[in-house]
């Protein structure tokens, strides 16, 4: 009886081949997604998040509930602007009470124009949009603003509104 040999199909060599490039080729695939690129990407996009929510709330006010609009000014700013956010609240609850105003916000641009992830530092321009009503027959109108945004990443890890300055029509932020 003769010893049995293995015997291999003449494109095993090319098989193989192939299978090593497609586990490799899956591999880089899956690498690919954690690059400093992708997460430079995803934290722009949790600051664009953020940023759209605060602009919403810094924008927003409703006369009835004076305290709780208030207190989203402050939880969405830090810094100087949270500051003078506090040390403002006693004029700000009399003109808008008195007033009976209730302004309602919506952003409806964001560019961000500079990120810097290691300092947690974002600067970005924004158009937001303002239906403001006053008075018990609640007349409206809307008003159009622009504003270069300063960004900060809180001890948190959150990102804040540090800065926000309004850009008047002819394009060049106020002094």
């Amino acid at each position: 009886m003769s010893p049995r040999r293995l015997i291999r199909p003449a494109g095993w060599t090319a098989v193989a081949a192939a299978s090593v490039l497609l586990v490799l080729a899956c591999w880089s695939l899956i690498q690919s997604g954690r690059g400093a690129d992708v997460d430079r990407a995803r934290e722009r996009d949790e600051v664009s998040k953020v940023a759209v929510r605060q602009l919403t709330i810094l924008n927003s006010m409703d006369a009835k509930l004076l305290d709780i609009s208030m207190a989203r000014w402050l939880e969405a700013s830090t810094g100087q602007l949270h500051d003078e956010l506090e040390r403002d609240q006693i004029t700000a609850r009399t003109k808008f009470g008195k007033a009976g105003t209730t302004a309602v916000a919506t952003v409806h641009g964001l560019a961000i124009t500079s990120l810097d992830t290691t300092r947690g530092d974002a600067t970005f321009l924004a158009s937001v949009r303002v239906r403001v009503t006053t008075g018990p027959d609640q007349d409206g109108s809307e008003q159009r603003k622009r504003y270069q945004v300063g960004m900060v990443r809180t001890a948190g890890g959150g990102w804040k509104i540090k800065s926000l300055t309004a850009i008047p029509a002819a394009g060049r932020p106020a002094p």
